[in-house]
């Protein structure tokens, strides 16, 4: 297992957060697609290091969750979206249908700023507007 925050160099490059330019909006992009369990808790981690040095209610985020699914990672999710929502404006996440349950919780637990989408073109339009 991976001590949080010590990601391969490969692993880095793929999920490293990153923002993009969508409609004169910058939007903070968060790609964890194929990554194990013990990477994609080291890159919530990493991410949210990055979330958490921006003003509060400042970011406009796009999730990509298409990753290994398990109990712990779907509550190392939960732990994650409340530890960050004070930085958060808005934030969109695409995701395989595992993950729904867990993106879902958070919405119902207060993150009323975080909708579901099927694509990223909808979801990049969404969070420009935000």
């Amino acid at each position: 297992m991976l001590a949080p925050g010590t990601l391969p160099a490969l692993v880095v490059r793929i999920c490293e957060p990153r923002f993009v330019l969508h409609a004169g909006k910058e939007i903070l992009r968060l790609d964890y697609s194929g990554l194990s369990h013990a990477e994609l808790l080291a890159a919530f981690d990493t991410a949210g290091r990055v979330i958490r040095s921006h003003p509060l209610r400042s970011l406009r985020i796009l999730t990509l969750l298409k990753s290994h699914f398990n109990a712990e990672s779907a509550e190392a999710l939960k732990r994650y979206g409340m530890t960050n929502r004070p930085h958060v404006r808005a934030s969109a996440v695409i995701g395989t249908s595992f993950w729904n349950v867990p993106v879902m919780s958070l919405q119902v637990s207060g993150r009323e700023d975080l909708v579901l989408f099927d694509d990223e073109a909808r979801a990049l339009d969404w969070l420009a507007g935000a």
